[in-house]
């Protein structure tokens, strides 16, 4: 087919698509600062405002992802904000609306996404051991003693989902080709029941250790010596200042190691610090002991880099707080029967201070049990609870139940 009569097929097409391929062009490059070409794009990490003390996020957290006015301020975008209001925020999964704080001159287009799901959980505090994972062997004629730890045990604090899982922490320690006693400070790192790692989910902390560091003595000895484990004990003796209270006394590490001839370690059944003085203290206190002033048995001596301290948990003492307002359920309601709604009721607690400034109503559970009861009025009906950890149930009143005769469907009123 000659080129002219294929340049000819379809020119009516042909003219039409270039006539507006000439005025897309021209509405193109007419347009300023509103084309899709002068749009920025900028990515932010989320930010929380408002979050609760006791509330943590326990679920991954996108990158906000955010279009700018190209005319805005090249300089003020770095203040740019992209933020959740956690205000008032509780336990579970929850939808929120990605807020944007921009500075004066930043023109915000669009935002991605527009909300986030967020699963959150209470956090708790938990007390653990620590362990060891060991790798490697001392020199040839050596053997390794017992591992002390200071402290045996430390504070954890995170969601109580994953606290659940927790049983200790673990430090890692080497003793290939050691031949003497070695003392070291080791971070703690977190594993499970299973002794696998937990690991944050997110950029947010998921569980903090107090201390987050431990020393560890690695006793080495030679070998055909013997050792013995043996526990600390400690007394006190006074009173902490007014409005205080001593919480836990402790000696650190719980237990030493000895070393000596083995009939010589049978007799030693465990060590006395002696008597500690609080008297008048005002907060959390660790005292020193010197290892001169602790009365061993002749031939028989501490192990290599042994220190041991007491420390003393002293806090404001618990209080009674009344909670009013709360809601009382009814459960196992037999089939056949309905009952009438309970008031609400007013509850004592105690705790700590700081425990129950974060307590709220819906942290309290009350209900009734109505399980094998027949129509009727019963009064003066034991009210079951369930409250957080730390938070101790002082005083609960009875109530009043009325079970009526239903029509309704068999089942349909039990919880």
């Amino acid at each position: 087919m000659p080129i002219r009569d294929i340049l000819r097929r379809n020119l009516g097409y042909k003219v039409i698509s270039l006539v507006l391929a000439i005025v897309f062009w021209i509405w193109l490059t007419s347009q300023n600062n509103s084309s899709i070409f002068s749009k920025n794009i900028d990515t932010r990490q989320l930010v929380f405002y408002n979050q609760p003390s006791n509330i943590g996020i326990i679920s991954p957290v996108p990158t906000i992802t955010i279009r700018i006015d190209s005319s805005s301020q090249e300089s003020s975008v770095k203040d740019l904000v992209a933020y959740v209001d956690l205000k008032d925020a509780v336990a579970g999964e929850s939808t929120y609306g990605v807020q944007i704080n921009a500075p004066e001159g930043i023109k915000v287009e669009e935002i991605s996404p527009k909300t986030v799901t967020l699963k959150l959980d209470r956090l708790e505090d938990k007390i653990v051991k620590v362990q060891a994972n060991v790798k490697g062997e001392p020199a040839s004629g050596y053997v390794a003693g017992e591992l002390l730890f200071t402290p045996s045990v430390v504070n954890v604090r995170g969601p109580a989902s994953v606290l659940a899982n927790l049983t200790s922490v673990t430090v890692d320690v080497e003793f290939t080709d050691l031949t003497e006693s070695k003392s070291v400070v080791r971070p703690v790192y977190f594993t499970d029941n299973q002794n696998a790692g937990i690991f944050d989910a997110n950029p947010y902390p998921t569980l903090q250790a107090f201390p987050d560091t431990v020393e560890v003595i690695m006793p080495v000895y030679a070998k055909g010596t013997a050792s013995k484990t043996v526990p600390l004990r400690v007394v006190t003796k006074g009173t902490p200042a007014d409005g205080m209270e001593v919480r836990l006394v402790t000696p650190l590490p719980s237990q030493v190691q000895l070393v000596g001839k083995e009939e010589e370690l049978e007799a030693v059944e465990y060590l006395n610090l002696g008597t500690i003085d609080i008297s008048r203290i005002t907060s959390t206190k660790t005292i020193n002991v010197s290892l001169n002033s602790i009365a061993l048995p002749k031939g028989v001596s501490f192990s290599k880099g042994t220190k041991i301290s007491v420390m003393v948990y002293v806090g404001a003492k618990a209080e009674n707080e009344i909670m009013k307002g709360i809601p009382v359920g009814i459960k196992n309601i037999p089939d056949g029967l309905t009952a009438d709604n309970i008031q609400q009721i007013d509850v004592t607690v105690s705790g700590y201070p700081d425990i129950l400034k974060a307590l709220k109503q819906e942290d309290i559970s009350c209900w009734i049990d109505a399980k094998g009861l027949k129509e009727g009025t019963y009064s003066d009906v034991s009210v079951l609870w369930e409250v957080p950890s730390g938070v101790t149930m002082v005083s609960i009143p009875k109530v009043q139940l009325v079970l009526k005769a239903s029509t309704a469907t068999s089942g349909d009123n039990k919880e």
